[in-house]
């Protein structure tokens, strides 16, 4: 398994690094504001699986269900990489004003955009930027480090494992709401606010929500390749994959109710200060974009996630799950490009070898956590106890439901 692993990763490495360079390069080739854009939209599509890494470890320790257990350590490897996504993030300092209008409004000889930073400079200011972006990534990797601390710990120490399990399931409590609040207003920050004229309360759990899609996405591709470990394709069964199928069917649900949510609420509303939004997506290709966003991130996948089938057989959720992490990209591309070229689209090949050469990036320094641990949590007593009766092993709410 490490063997495959490493191939993976080398692979990985190469196909980053050839990614980001040609990004690189296109700041000269393409231009800056292309470069920044580009670079913008492919760091949130790759803090994405961070991020939803951590939440779901968190998620993990104060359920404790047999399918979290099989995907703590991918969890972990992923909380793991917020260094990196911090490293990834340093080029968009330098790219603020290119962005972010909020910066320098005067440059915009907009008299609007001028009005609303008079409410709104207290809070869209490049200073308090820099300080909050400073205090995400501090909670972003003090959870993190203490989590993984924790659990080297159980496993290095079987007689505490007890002590460690409770102070994970502990943390993780009063975290996830730290946590949620850090990516929140992340999202705000960094991204709602290229729109700085609008605003939605929605806009971060949906962006949390959109992560924790991606992420299980990727997770099943995970669990897929670690199936091939004897020891854990022993624990992994068809119950553990009907499993992360729901997750990934009940997250694909509610970010649909949550952007559907905003858009009539706004709609209804009909106020000059929150319809920018939907306007600058209102002429051609925008609206047919986001058609193809409802039937392939939404209408296709409730429909294959509906059966039974579907879930339990790996090779059927990794193909649905490959789809949907296209369609996370795209969705990252409708939410945040617009507010650039709603005048006039296109897509540059910055947009592709950006988003490529981060993810490549990230797989690398995922994948070299992933192999540095035993890939299950063999000394926690919740897990010990699921394995110590077999008969409950692949039992689940709907384990004994009929197919759809």
């Amino acid at each position: 398994m490490n063997e495959l692993i490493q191939s993976i990763r080398g692979k990985a490495l190469g196909v980053g690094v050839l990614g980001t360079a040609a990004t690189a390069a296109g700041y000269f080739i393409a231009g800056p504001d292309q470069f920044f854009q580009s670079w913008l939209m492919a760091f949130c599509f790759v803090f994405a699986f961070a991020a939803g890494g951590l939440g779901l470890l968190m998620i993990h320790h104060l359920a404790s269900g047999r399918w979290g257990f099989c995907l703590q350590r991918p969890y972990e490897a992923a909380a793991k990489t917020f260094p990196l996504i911090a490293l990834l993030f340093v080029p968009l300092l330098f790219g603020m004003d290119r962005l972010y209008a909020w910066v320098n409004p005067e440059a915009h000889h907009d008299h609007v955009l001028e009005h609303v930073m008079h409410h709104k400079g207290m809070y869209l200011n490049v200073t308090g930027f820099y300080i909050r972006a400073a205090v995400y990534f501090a909670v972003w990797i003090g959870l993190s480090s203490l989590l993984l601390r924790w659990s080297r710990l159980q496993d290095e120490h079987k007689a505490d494992a007890e002590l460690y399990g409770r102070k994970m399931r502990m943390l993780s409590g009063i975290g996830l709401v730290i946590f949620g609040l850090a990516v929140t207003f992340a999202s705000f920050d960094w991204a709602m606010s290229v729109e700085p004229k609008w605003y939605s309360a929605l806009y971060g759990a949906t962006f949390m929500v959109g992560q924790g899609v991606a992420t299980l996405c990727l997770m099943a591709f995970v669990a897929r390749m670690l199936s091939r470990d004897k020891q854990y394709g022993s624990v992994i069964g068809a119950q553990q994959y009907h499993d992360i199928g729901n997750l990934i069917f009940a997250f694909t649900i509610l970010w649909t109710y949550m952007n559907v949510g905003q858009f009539v609420i706004i709609w209804s509303g009909n106020l000059p200060e929150e319809i920018e939004y939907y306007l600058h997506r209102s002429h051609s290709p925008w609206p047919e974009l986001v058609t193809g966003i409802a039937i392939l991130h939404f209408a296709a996948p409730f429909v294959l996630l509906l059966f039974k089938a579907n879930k339990k057989n790996p090779n059927i959720l990794v193909k649905i799950a490959g789809g949907l992490l296209v369609m996370r990209f795209v969705d990252y591309f409708w939410t945040l490009m617009p507010a650039f070229r709603h005048d006039h689209f296109h897509v540059s090949w910055v947009d592709i070898a950006a988003p490529v050469g981060l993810m490549g990036l990230w797989l690398y320094v995922f994948l070299g956590a992933l192999q540095k641990r035993p890939f299950l949590p063999l000394n926690d007593p919740r897990f010990a106890s699921i394995l110590s009766h077999p008969e409950e092993r692949d039992t689940g709410w709907e384990a004994d439901a009929s197919d759809a």
